[in-house]
């Protein structure tokens, strides 16, 4: 085969490379977009009048009345402060249960030899659990307690179904930790809490600020527990856009643009931490 014969081989290998990737890369971008257009389509709603809204349609003249309307209403801020206030110390008390149990877990010494795997087995099924299937007796505790229509009452929910999950997700990385360290860190003295804050939780921050991030999003996101255990004065955002499915219809305009302002923080904190959240999803995964 001559020169020729064998350039010509390469490029027509080069040109077959270039346009299976070039097909690839249209394929990701056309699904990417189909996941993305219901998005796309809620935020441009915010732009249009109920009337508008109504038919649908992505040629309009936009407006900015509706979310004017939405960024008026007083009732809105209150919801946001409550969604954030359980945002903010539901992730942080599990946070602060789930990472120490997950510690003791891997690297405690329970009596029996077996305790530690069937405590984890508990923590993992109990995730498994939806709230449906406990709301009535939930309901019933948390009206003798005088905790129904109250934050505090609400964010003991949230701590109890997010907590396992920052157990489930610290626990693989810390189980990649080897125990040599530990054994080590002992015998220079250095306490169980010593070595959780200065050795565990140092070594496997990728891992815990992921498991944070999603605990953060599970409560920015959860309507069940809110629509039932708060009333007006502390509900959260997810309870506030339900209100704009009405008997006397359906605002679409104005839930969109809610919508749209709801699911903001969310997106931008995704968006800021996205490297670390797939490196700490990932990391996990892998054993060695």
């Amino acid at each position: 085969m001559t020169q020729k014969h064998i350039d010509q081989v390469k490029r027509s290998m080069y040109r077959r490379r270039i346009g299976k990737k070039s097909a690839l890369t249209v394929i990701v971008y056309l699904i990417a977009f189909i996941y993305f257009f219901p998005i796309l389509y809620m935020f441009l709603s915010g732009f249009k009048t109920e009337q508008q809204a109504v038919m649908p349609s992505l040629w309009f003249t936009p407006t900015l009345e509706t979310y004017r309307k939405v960024l008026s209403d007083p009732t809105m801020y209150q919801y946001l402060r409550n969604s954030l206030f359980q945002v903010i110390a539901g992730t942080g008390v599990s946070m602060l249960l789930g990472v120490p149990a997950a510690f003791a877990l891997v690297f405690g010494r329970l009596k029996h030899p077996n305790s530690n795997g069937k405590f984890y087995l508990w923590f993992i099924t109990t995730i498994l659990l939806p709230p449906v299937a406990v709301l009535i007796p939930l309901f019933t505790w948390f009206q003798q307690l005088n905790l129904i229509n109250t934050p505090y009452g609400l964010m003991m929910a949230y701590i109890g179904f997010h907590t396992p999950i920052v157990v489930w997700m610290t626990h693989s990385f810390f189980s990649d930790l080897p125990g040599e360290i530990f054994e080590a860190a002992e015998l220079d003295g250095c306490t169980r809490l010593q070595q959780l804050t200065r050795i565990a939780i140092p070594l496997a921050r990728t891992g815990i600020f992921s498991a944070g991030l999603l605990v953060a999003v599970f409560i920015w996101n959860e309507f069940f527990l809110g629509f039932n255990l708060t009333g007006n004065p502390t509900a959260t955002l997810p309870v506030y856009l339900a209100r704009f499915r009405e008997q006397q219809g359906m605002f679409v305009a104005q839930l969109s643009a809610s919508s749209s302002i709801a699911i903001l923080p969310a997106i931008i904190l995704g968006w800021m931490t996205q490297k670390a959240l797939v490196k700490g999803l990932t990391m996990g995964a892998v054993k060695g």
